[in-house]
């Protein structure tokens, strides 16, 4: 099975309380309810985020060209059948404030283009061109009227602006207290609908709180998110998962226990951004049967069973870059042995990453294989 990310090549907050400021290169991304002193009425902020078509259309080759098992997905109207693959929009948190108890973030389509500009929050003078909550580029603004079909906009009365979407191409992610803030909302749809040609245009996505939420006098909230410019590696990703998996073992015979020794056996290392990586992995018993052979029982190779799945964790935070999936991590299986194809686009360069292989039993038990098995990638 397999996992490809991708960064934005552009992304901005708008904000009503500033309705001419751009702040396209700050290093957060901000969606927020406030009620500053400074203004009569409740204010918000909005975040606009977009990935390059060209690399949306290259990963969506890559999947129909490999693809072997369909999963369940949503098929937009008179797009091509879908339901073999996955995309999510990530947004890790930097910085939240007075958030409710529950909430939604909702990820809209947005129906116009827009230009992100340079400009920073803090900056003195601000900078007031390319998009803003009035603008989307120096010489248009938002449409706050005569919206076409199916696309919509919301801000008071006398604050027109914050950005144009589809109504009818929208992904939502529900918060609870005590949850992570991080968003992993199903764009699957939207994503569709860009790569397929004459569809729908791709202006990105804008993100915002439920209406509820949205100018409310009685409510101060905010969230901020690591943005394309935060130099960290936290930087806001479109992932993409597909499930390529085959399983054929041959003549291997099929491990049920967890007492298998598991060892990576073409690991180099070292690996450059955009790579396509084959990893083999080998597996026998820690205590194999006694056998009448012409070779060491030791170097006889088995297979995982089907229920097998590969992670991949950044070295020093610890943090899973590719997590465990059902749907899109399971290890493949050929007579030669087991293998996984790792895709090495969104991960950070000049960074060591770690390999861990799951493997689930038929008695319900599960054993996760941590050797050390580590990799670098190049710049």
């Amino acid at each position: 099975m397999a996992v490809y990310k991708i960064f934005p090549e552009k992304d901005t907050t708008i904000y009503s309380e500033f309705p001419n400021l751009n702040t396209g290169l700050d290093s957060t991304l901000e969606i927020k309810n406030t009620a500053p002193p400074s203004t009569s009425s409740p204010q918000v902020a909005r975040t606009l985020v977009q990935f390059p078509s060209d690399k949306m259309a290259e990963v969506v080759g890559i999947i129909y060209n490999t693809n072997v098992n369909p999963i369940p997905g949503p098929v937009p109207p008179g797009s091509p059948p879908n339901g073999v693959y996955s995309a999510s929009l990530k947004l890790f948190v930097a910085d939240s404030y007075n958030l409710p108890d529950e909430y939604t973030l909702y990820c809209y389509a947005a129906s116009q283009s827009w230009q992100a500009g340079t400009g920073r929050y803090l900056y003195d003078p601000a900078y007031t061109q390319d998009c803003t909550w009035v603008n989307r580029n120096n010489s248009n603004i938002w449409l706050t009227s005569s919206f076409f079909t199916n696309t919509t906009a919301s801000f008071a009365f006398n604050n027109p602006g914050g950005g144009t979407w589809w109504t009818n191409y929208v992904g939502s992610q529900s918060f609870v207290i005590n949850t992570t803030k991080d968003t992993n909302i199903n764009v699957t749809d939207i994503v569709e609908s860009f790569t397929t040609p004459g569809f729908l245009e791709n202006n990105g996505f804008i993100l915002k709180f439920e209406d509820t939420y949205e100018f409310n006098p009685s409510a101060v909230y905010s969230l901020d998110f690591f943005s394309k410019d935060t130099h960290t590696i936290y930087l806001p990703q479109l992932e993409f998962g597909w499930d390529d998996s085959v399983y054929a073992t041959g003549s291997l015979s099929v491990l049920d226990n967890q007492n298998i020794a598991v060892t990576l056996g073409n690991n180099v290392g070292f690996y450059n951004v955009d790579d396509v990586c084959q990893f083999r992995v080998n597996a026998r018993p820690i205590y194999p049967p006694r056998q009448f052979v012409t070779q060491s029982v030791f170097i006889l190779n088995s297979a995982l069973p089907s229920s097998s799945y590969y992670a991949i964790q950044d070295l020093d935070t610890e943090e899973y870059v590719v997590d465990f999936s059902e749907e899109f991590t399971k290890v493949s299986c050929d007579p030669s042995g087991n293998f996984f194809t790792l895709y090495t686009a969104g991960f950070q360069p000049e960074r060591y990453y770690k390999i861990l292989i799951k493997s689930a039993f038929s008695d319900g038990s599960s054993i996760i294989y941590n050797n050390d098995y580590i990799f670098k990638i190049n710049k």
